[in-house]
């Protein structure tokens, strides 16, 4: 944990940093400081163009995963992507010069104002405490809590603990002498450790009352190093002491020399760095490293070094921030030469023309193989390989380098070759080699008899590679792979599925031929090589190294980064070769850099001894252990930081509301990641809908919201890619409009019910009235041809009875032929009283006069002949008046079903129904008598026979609905359906 300096210390530095800016030749002056070597780790600065504070002066880490940092300018945080000055949401800081910032487990972040007086700021929301609160107008430097939860105050003018909200002064019962306080600290076992100018005191948990450390531990800061051990660091003499702890747990030999420095902090690993005026020194067991703005540092005089939960150091400059972490891959300093590279027995190599090798402490040693005097092509080696007996062997320009010890000579090519020749060298079991040289063929070499023998030239050979598994094989530069097969050579092109450009990888490993090029990775399946792609389109273009390990990974050094295959997506891969991979990719931020070489086809990629990959890359070596996975980022949850209309974002609230008529809203979120934010994916949906992923964009924009209730999720994956089970969630509410609201919907609807009634209504009134002006149309045409009947008919058939009456009352009274005549008049008189009983009906005077009910029965008993069965009448309901016109007209119907049913069913029995129902009347007419034919059925009547066709007219024109039901020997049922509103009168 990073402890500041004491005030006097700080002033100092910057006076001499301020100096250097105003009179340069004050520091022109000084001695030069030792040269250091760069630190060698991965390095990324941020200054003002980035949004960084300068002269930030303390840093902490809140179990949220924010940075947060304290500047002269004010209170920032930084999630790994933008750094953003902070202000409450409740009340503004005392003032924007801060001292220190200290967080803690519960997610408190404490904070200390140079100007005197503390706050702790928890959920966004602050608690400012002055002077009115009992703290002193004085900067607070320190705020720690002891082990019993009680928060302390380190001051110039003394210790002060918070009491139910009020701070206190820790006098003489505390015993705490008054002096000036830098500097507090809790180390792992609870113990709260206080340094001022007159020494160490320490309270261990429980206590009521300080002791003093017995060493003479001066002024300064306080650390708590392995094993338990507290160090304190004496500005005035720039030593450190060991106050409590083994004394073998102090790494003193980090602890010298160090100038006067601004900063200090031991990392996790045990290192010690070092601010100073100039830069940053990193002090390990391997040595000391330094960066300054030469090495691309923010800026000059450190004023504050922290380290995170990801294990990054974090430093504040005068210029920015800057940030040195730890990466899969390390950089080795080779000055390569050559393209050839083989790993030795111990973990090390050979590349190019030197040897590295790793060091007691683990730090690489390159040792050249020959004197640096050579030059040309002949310094350059392509190739190396081993022999059986431990030589060296490596290919150059129109030779063989053969080195073991200190014995290094060259190997003259065969005389027949000519022209300018790069070989490839490989060795066999025999202990021979093979030598490949372009556009010459295959040739061995003896190296006991120093004799050479051609064997073949199958292609011009660009690449050699055996197995015992897979046997011999060689790339060509034409693209094509040839196999040893025996005394022939068996080669594979694009009909058996190779097509990959120029090859510039061939890697044998067990049964497994696999051949990278300029288009991507081939694996033989049998008898054919299949390409290789991976998800998303990935194609791995530009492969120059393959490795395979034991335990099935596959390791790619491409163009575009390191790949690593796991063994399981490559045994779907062999079981369907369409399948596309899944696959992880290191690039720069995993400390790789540069691309994979591809100007000479040779190895780039080599398993050593130990392990690890050696990987070639166009701007150098690097080293990575395969089984070292890449650490996913915080299990932390993703953060919403606000949410509004574009342009107008708040922090979101609980239970949101936003004001009618909101259709957009931007919700920006982010997951503090400090070591590879670049690496994190965002993904966010509404409203349980389908995920959108957005890359690494930290902002959602929201449209087209219809108003209610709206649940906002949004999630990020860790470095791998891999998405977590849960998201954070946010709910909102967009409230409705006037015209969205439950009500106004409701009124519509009612309104529209209301309508559609009326509407209904009317159409119904429409009706009835034409109806009824039909009907009246018909009754006046009907009282027309009533009086036409009875005007011309009546009158002459009665004039015509009454001439025949006075002829017959001229015949004698026995005549046989007035007895006839009288006959004939009776007849007569009946006709006429027919013919009156239809002018009547004709004329409607007795429409109405008789229920419907009897109407019916008085129609039936008039058409049943002697012998048949009388209708049975049933009712369902209450009887209610019909309107005249549908009593004539459903009377009409239904006695003329009944007619049918006498005259022509020979129906056994006839029921007529009647229904009153409040929506409809309903009058059934059914027999059991034989039904009607199904031809009869088909043409709606017999020929010339107007019944059947008559009942459907009827009920036509008084909007009814008539349903016949017969067959054959099935009886007949006629069912007349009439809405109430037309059946019945009002």
């Amino acid at each position: 944990m990073k402890r500041p300096l004491p005030a006097y210390g700080k002033a100092l530095a910057l006076f001499v940093m301020l100096s250097c800016c105003v009179l340069p030749s004050v520091c022109h002056a000084q001695a030069p400081a030792e040269v250091r070597p760069a630190i060698n780790l991965h390095h990324t600065s941020w200054t003002a163009r980035d949004g960084a504070p300068a002269l930030v002066q303390s840093m902490a880490q809140t179990t949220d995963g924010w940075l947060w940092l304290a500047a002269p300018t004010g209170l920032y945080r930084f999630d790994g992507v933008q750094f953003e000055q902070f202000v409450p949401s409740n009340e503004p800081l005392l003032t924007r010069n801060l001292s220190l910032v200290n967080a803690f487990a519960d997610g408190v972040l404490w904070i200390g104002y140079r100007t005197g007086g503390a706050a702790r700021l928890q959920h966004g929301r602050i608690r400012n405490y002055g002077e009115i609160d009992g703290l002193p107008r004085r900067a607070v430097w320190g705020l720690e809590q002891d082990g019993n939860g009680r928060m302390w105050a380190a001051t110039p003018l003394g210790m002060y603990y918070l009491d139910h909200e009020r701070w206190l002064p820790a006098g003489s019962a505390w015993n705490l002498p008054a002096m000036t306080y830098k500097t507090l600290m809790r180390d792992r076992l609870g113990i709260l450790w206080a340094q001022g100018d007159a020494g160490v005191y320490f309270l261990k948990p429980g206590a009521t009352r300080f002791e003093r450390a017995d060493a003479d531990s001066g002024t300064g800061v306080l650390f708590n190093l392995a094993h338990d051990s507290v160090v304190s660091w004496n500005a005035v003499h720039g030593r450190f002491r060991q106050v409590a702890g083994h004394p073998q747990d102090a790494q003193s030999g980090l602890w010298h020399q160090m100038g006067d420095p601004t900063s200090l902090l031991f990392d996790r690993r045990g290192a010690l760095w070092v601010g100073l005026q100039e830069g940053v020194e990193y002090r390990t067991g391997h040595g000391i490293f330094r960066s300054t703005p030469t090495q691309g540092m923010s800026g000059r005089y450190v004023g504050a070094v922290f380290e995170d939960k990801e294990d990054n150091i974090w430093v504040s400059t005068a210029g920015g921030i800057d940030r040195f972490g730890r990466r899969r891959l390390t950089r080795v300093e080779v000055p390569v030469m050559g393209s050839a590279i083989l790993a030795d027995d111990q973990g090390g190599a050979w590349i190019g023309g030197y040897h590295i090798s790793d060091g007691d402490g683990g730090e690489s040693t390159v040792t050249p193989l020959w004197p640096a005097n050579r030059q040309g092509w002949s310094s350059m080696l392509t190739s190396f390989t081993r022999t059986s007996d431990g030589v060296l062997w490596g290919s150059t320009h129109r030779a063989l380098r053969r080195l073991q010890g200190s014995d290094q000579r060259d190997v003259a090519l065969p005389p027949e070759v000519a022209g300018p020749v790069v070989p490839r060298v490989l060795a066999d079991h025999d202990g021979s080699l093979l030598v490949g040289l372009r556009q010459q063929g295959l040739y061995r070499y003896q190296p006991v008899a120093g004799s050479w023998a051609k064997i073949a030239n199958p292609c011009d050979i660009a690449l050699m590679d055996r197995a015992d598994g897979a046997g011999l094989w060689l790339a060509c530069f034409d693209g094509r792979v040839v196999h040893a097969d025996g005394a022939s050579w068996r080669s594979y092109g694009p009909s058996e599925g190779l097509s990959i450009g120029l090859v510039m990888a061939l890697y044998l490993h067990g049964q497994h031929v696999w051949v990278g090029g300029d288009n991507g990775l081939a694996l033989r399946i049998g008898e054919r090589f299949h390409l290789l792609r991976g998800a998303h389109g990935e194609t791995f273009d530009g492969i120059s190294g393959i490795v395979e390990l034991a335990n099935g990974e596959l390791w790619l050094n491409a163009a575009t980064g390191l790949f690593r295959i796991t063994g399981a997506e490559l045994a779907r891969f062999q079981q369907d070769p369409d399948y596309a991979v899944q696959y992880q990719r290191l690039d720069q931020l995993d400390g790789l850099e540069g691309m994979a070489p591809r100007m000479e086809p040779s190895p780039s990629l080599v398993l050593g001894t130990d392990g690890r990959l050696w990987v070639l890359r166009s701007s150098g070596v690097f080293r990575l252990d395969p089984a070292e996975q890449l650490p996913p980022a915080p299990a932390l949850p993703v953060i919403i930081k606000t949410m509004g209309v574009p342009g107008v974002a708040a922090p979101p609230l609980p239970a949101a509301r936003f004001v009618p008529g909101t259709s957009a809203l931007q919700i920006d979120y982010t997951l503090p990641a400090l070591a590879m934010p670049e690496r994190l994916r965002f993904r966010y949906r509404l409203n349980d809908g389908d995920w959108q992923e957005v890359g690494n964009r930290r902002s959602a924009y929201l449209s087209n919201l219809g108003a209610g209730d709206h649940r906002f999720q949004v999630a990020a994956s860790d470095y791998n890619g891999h998405w977590p089970a849960g998201a954070t969630a946010v709910q909102f509410t967009i409230l409705p409009a006037v015209t969205e609201t439950w009500w106004f919907r409701t009124l519509c609807t009612a309104t529209l019910l209301a309508a559609a009634c009326l509407a209904y209504r009317w159409h119904v009134i429409r009706l009835r009235r034409q109806m009824a002006t039909r009907l009246r149309e018909r009754v006046n045409e009907r009282e027309r041809i009533a009086r036409e009947l009875h005007d011309t008919l009546l009158q002459s058939v009665q004039g015509l009875i009454l001439h025949v009456h006075a002829a017959t009352m001229a015949l004698p009274a026995k005549d046989s032929t007035r007895q006839q005549l009288e006959t004939a008049l009776l007849q007569a008189d009946h006709v006429v009283d027919e013919g009156r009983d239809r002018i009547r009906g004709l004329r409607g005077e007795d429409a109405g006069k008789a229920n419907f009910p009897d109407a019916v029965l008085a129609a039936a008993t008039r058409l049943r002949p002697h012998d048949a069965p009388p209708v049975q009448l049933s009712l369902v309901g209450t009887p209610r008046r019909l309107d005249p016109t549908m009593h004539e007209e459903a009377l009409a119907i239904v006695t003329e079903a009944i007619a049918n049913a006498y005259r022509h069913a020979g129906a056994g029995r006839i029921e007529v129904e009647l229904q009153y129902g409040a929506r409809e009347l309903r009058c059934t007419v059914r027999d059991d008598g034989g039904g009607i034919a199904a031809d009869v059925l088909r043409d709606g009547g017999r020929q010339h026979h107007w019944g059947m066709r008559g009942m459907t007219e009827r009920a036509d024109r008084i909007k009814a609905r008539l349903v016949l039901r017969s067959g054959e020997g099935s009886g007949t049922e006629w069912q007349l359906v009439l809405p109430a509103t037309l059946a019945y009168t009002r």
